[in-house]
């Protein structure tokens, strides 16, 4: 490949990376919602990845990511998405404002892995289940944790657990802590996961008192035990 001659400038790259015109057109939309086909989205962007004409997880509005940020930093967030036409409908955020490039100290990147998360559906649809519920799980989980809302990303987790065990030929997820067979340290997070249950069903079912509730966002089990606990299933059904 030639360099480009000596007085000519070379191509400026998109301000923003590859999703950075569509933060753009975002940030110069009016009104308070908004309908996009994919093709419109690449025309801004150039060719979608796969992942987002097959996975819900894809359009979650998780700041771990970076089509995502594009458009949170604009000031909108993906309400739908219709991958059998094609299409996506996002709607103005709440403070109908754009973020500021630096991140909200009380705003975190998301709990699950995109990349994990996209792994993990491919191999759910190769062995015949339909991986749509548990993409949804995980992506509303990555937009609750990146939120801090300690209740909902306890749940999610809680409820995400629970839907892992088919993916593992077990019954239950007592089951796949107990007999799935992990390495030594996989074997570890899957047990402590297996505590969280209970923590999360108190955190859920512990009726409100005279005392204060101290749950907080970090007191989520580490990202690391459950992404490695996924990743580890598709890496296993893989070799």
């Amino acid at each position: 490949m030639c360099l480009a001659q000596r007085g000519q400038a070379a191509p400026a790259k998109p301000a923003g990376g590859k999703y950075g015109p569509l933060r753009e057109h975002l940030s110069g939309t009016t009104g308070t919602r908004v309908r996009m086909t994919f093709a419109a989205v690449e025309d801004l962007v150039g060719r979608l990845p796969e992942s987002a004409y097959r996975h819900r997880a894809w359009w979650g509005n998780n700041d771990g990511t970076a089509e995502a940020k594009a458009w949170l930093d604009a000031g909108w967030r993906a309400e739908s998405v219709n991958q059998a036409v094609g299409e996506v409908v996002f709607t103005r955020a709440a403070d109908s404002q754009p973020r500021n490039a630096a991140r909200p100290a009380a705003s975190r990147p998301g709990y699950v892995d995109p990349q994990v998360s996209a792994s993990l559906a491919a191999r759910a649809e190769a062995v015949g289940l339909d991986p749509g519920k548990l993409m949804r799980l995980v992506a509303e989980l990555n937009d609750s944790y990146s939120r801090g809302n300690a209740y909902a990303a306890h749940a999610l987790l809680r409820a995400i657990l629970d839907h892992i065990p088919p993916l593992l030929g077990c019954a239950d997820f007592k089951a796949a802590a107990n007999n799935y067979s992990w390495g030594r340290t996989d074997r570890g997070y899957a047990r402590r996961l297996l505590d969280f249950r209970l923590q999360a069903d108190d955190a859920l079912h512990r009726q409100i008192s005279k005392r204060t509730d101290q749950l907080g966002i970090d007191d989520m089990p580490p990202k690391l035990w459950v992404n490695r606990i996924l990743q580890e299933r598709v890496e296993t059904e893989t070799r």
